[in-house]
């Protein structure tokens, strides 16, 4: 398990952006350490674990807000990295989070699954079950299991997945977009739920060392190779009809580069935990986004490469910065100074000094004045994980946790 391409401090030959990357990892780990995960454990999470949805822009919760139950998964996720890296004692966070979670969601109206939306009473708001809501569960199970050393979240993760495979599962690969079928919602399938169950199959291998995750895991690989990579325009596609044909119009043109760099992350993690080159793939996207004009991505292009978002909002500037980290441990010299460019302008555009964030910046640049979703933390705490692991900077101590049977 684990990455095996990994450069050791001590084989890196010493340069510039090898250097920069370290003091830019140490920053941002320092922010997220220091101010981050206290301000979100200590500011953010109501009396029954659960964390609001988002902060206004003064930082204070929104109580009205409805809440995705995917962003407590997030959260599950964000504080159990904190917690096996020594970070954070953030064990009895992500352990309520969970709970909260599980409460609110699980087979809510006594069916398989889980429901998308809560109301602020936590009454259900949404009861779809919603694909890409359903990798992120399956993604804070693989992560409660690795902090909490027994086997029940990875049973409750088998269960999910037993129903999306009887119940989403295609005959033509993948999974279909959620339930009901007649949910127009439905009517076009993504790739962005199948790359996140990419990541999360991973996870639960890391987390069980069950090769039968792997398997799960290639199948999504396949279908990034036939249907969701683009050959001629080096891209991902988006939006397809249910037979895997793209779909038609803007939709079928439309790309996000912050699902691109994202790729390119999860080639590179997959590789090193199957053996299987995927560097044709990740290198044609990585050298694609490359080529947009611009330090920070926009929202959304088209497969010309023309902005149709101008907006810059931060979790695809850490997706970039986690893309240019896969390539920089692949030898491409330059994706380390990229990487830590990528850190000091997020540091610097931003992550405030309370350890909060600005969502999004205009075409203008200037920040757009708006809440501050809790969702983007999972970008983040994984940024950083993966600049200190590729800076070669160690974990801190962890602390120590109380193992619950």
């Amino acid at each position: 398990m684990g990455n095996q391409h990994i450069l050791r401090p001590e084989q890196k030959p010493g340069h510039y952006g090898q250097q920069a990357l370290a003091r830019s990892a140490w920053s941002v780990r320092a922010w997220l350490v220091d101010k981050a995960l206290p301000f979100w454990a200590e500011n953010v999470v109501d009396s029954s674990g659960g964390f609001y949805e988002e902060l206004s822009r003064n930082s204070e919760p929104n109580w009205n807000a409805v809440r995705r139950l995917r962003v407590q998964a997030r959260q599950v996720y964000t504080y159990a990295l904190a917690q096996e890296k020594g970070w954070y004692e953030g064990h009895s966070i992500a352990d309520n989070a969970l709970k909260y979670l599980l409460a609110h969601g699980f087979m809510r109206d006594g069916h398989p699954g889980l429901i998308s939306l809560i109301n602020p009473d936590t009454s259900v708001n949404d009861p779809r079950r919603d694909l890409y809501d359903h990798a992120f569960y399956l993604l804070a199970l693989a992560w409660h299991a690795r902090v909490n050393e027994q086997n029940t979240s990875l049973a409750l993760a088998d269960t999910i997945l037993r129903f999306l495979t009887a119940k989403l599962g295609a005959s033509n690969g993948g999974f279909l977009e959620g339930l009901p079928e007649n949910d127009p919602r439905n009517a076009l399938r993504r790739q962005n739920p199948h790359m996140h169950l990419f990541e999360a199959f991973m996870a639960l291998y890391d987390a069980s060392g069950n090769e039968k995750y792997m398997r799960q895991a290639a199948e999504m690989f396949a279908l990034f190779r036939r249907h969701f990579f683009d050959l001629d325009t080096r891209t991902v596609t988006e939006f397809f009809h249910h037979d895997w044909t793209p779909a038609k119009g803007k939709k079928g043109q439309s790309v996000e580069p912050g699902h691109m760099a994202e790729w390119v992350w999860l080639l590179g993690q997959y590789q090193s935990r199957s053996g299987v080159d995927t560097r044709p793939w990740a290198m044609r996207i990585y050298h694609k986004l490359c080529t947009y004009d611009s330090l920070l991505l926009p929202d959304e292009m088209d497969k010309s490469g023309k902005t149709v978002r101008a907006t810059r909002r931060l979790w695809v500037q850490t997706e970039m910065v986690k893309a240019h980290l896969a390539q920089a441990e692949l030898g491409e010299i330059d994706s380390f100074r990229l990487a830590a460019a990528g850190i000091d302008m997020i540091m610097e555009k931003y992550l405030r000094p309370n350890g909060t964030w600005i969502d999004a910046l205009g075409e203008n640049g200037l920040p757009v004045l708006g809440p501050i979703p809790t969702s983007t933390f999972y970008h983040i705490s994984c940024m950083v994980s993966e600049a200190c692991r590729v800076a070669g900077i160690a974990d801190m101590e962890k602390p120590k946790v109380q193992i619950r049977g």
